[in-house]
């Protein structure tokens, strides 16, 4: 009887530890929230000492650089990336990247299966040699190093769907229309930041507000291959979009963000204000609104390094 008194109180101790370690553990919606948070897409800096402060003429030179995907674009091996670098004189630093300067294509962003994101290295390097123009004593370049990227912001407010809000006889009802305001990001350069609803006679709209937050230049997709050398400034400052509702994927909106007709951003804010039709139902809901939003992005970061002349 004793035994069987202590296997029991045994069986209630795991069933304890296994029940606080569930409560414990993060559930889906958490990983959610913590990787479509945030303002950032790919981050970049220069390995420790590559390139070093100094050098002297005839060595050879390595930049390399650490890239990490901080978003949440994508969730597949599908990424598009390139990395160009400038800011010095080509007679005297003469390299090439190592396998070419794309960006690995599994530079995917944080998910619930890898909430880092990803990682990867590229090299710039000089085998032959760096040299100081004119046999002069010492040169000093500023390094350029400059990523252009395509990338895309998804959002999924709540938001809430009433076919009659002014009806003159109250009801009750799961939600009222207003704004909505979106805070943290969405784990992207371009977030959105607010949605403003009215409802008329026949439509519902949505006036969905966007800011540029990651602190470098935004582009239209079509111009990735220009990046950043030759863009255009018409490519400036513009970003497609697709607005949707589940039960109207199509709905009239201004601009209509496409790629000859994006959303224009002005000192890093815009807004697209869409008409949808109202739902076949009497009574009000809450559903999702579905926002993407594609750009090409491209920030730089750079260090000045001395080349000596030794004579």
């Amino acid at each position: 009887m004793i035994m069987e008194k202590y296997i029991l109180i045994a069986v209630l101790f795991l069933m304890l530890l296994f029940s606080i370690g569930c409560k414990m553990g993060p559930s889906e919606a958490r990983l959610e929230e913590v990787y479509h948070k945030g303002n950032s897409g790919i981050e970049m800096d220069f390995l420790r000492n590559a390139p070093p402060n100094k050098v002297y003429d005839g060595d050879s030179l390595d930049i390399s650089i650490e890239l990490k995907n901080k978003g949440a674009y994508p969730e597949t091996n599908k990424f598009e990336g390139k990395l160009e670098i400038s800011g010095f004189d080509t007679n005297s630093i003469r390299g090439r990247w190592d396998g070419g300067n794309d960006m690995p294509s599994d530079l995917e962003g944080r998910s619930q299966y890898n909430d880092e994101g990803g990682y990867a290295i590229m090299t710039y390097n000089d085998r032959d040699g760096v040299h100081v123009p004119f046999d002069a004593d010492y040169y000093e370049p500023t390094i350029i190093v400059h990523s252009c990227y395509k990338y895309k912001t998804i959002a999924d407010p709540i938001v809430c769907i009433d076919p009659d809000p002014y009806k003159v006889v109250s009801e009750k009802k799961v939600c009222t229309i207003g704004d909505v305001s979106l805070s943290g990001g969405q784990g992207a350069p371009i977030a959105v930041t607010k949605i403003e609803e009215e409802v008329s006679s026949d439509k519902i709209y949505f006036r969905i507000h966007i800011s540029n937050v990651g602190g470098g230049s935004v582009m239209t997709p079509q111009s990735y291959r220009d990046c950043p050398y030759n863009i255009e400034i018409n490519d400036l400052d513009k970003v497609s979009a697709k607005i949707r509702l589940p039960y109207d994927s199509s709905p009239d909106c201004s601009p209509r963000g496409t790629g000859s007709d994006p959303i224009r951003l002005v000192n890093g804010r815009g807004y697209i204000f869409c008409k949808f039709r109202k739902p076949n139902t009497d009574s009000a809901y809450t559903t999702n609104l579905n926002i993407g939003l594609d750009y090409v992005y491209s920030s730089s970061i750079s260090k000045k390094i001395k080349i000596v002349n030794i004579k």
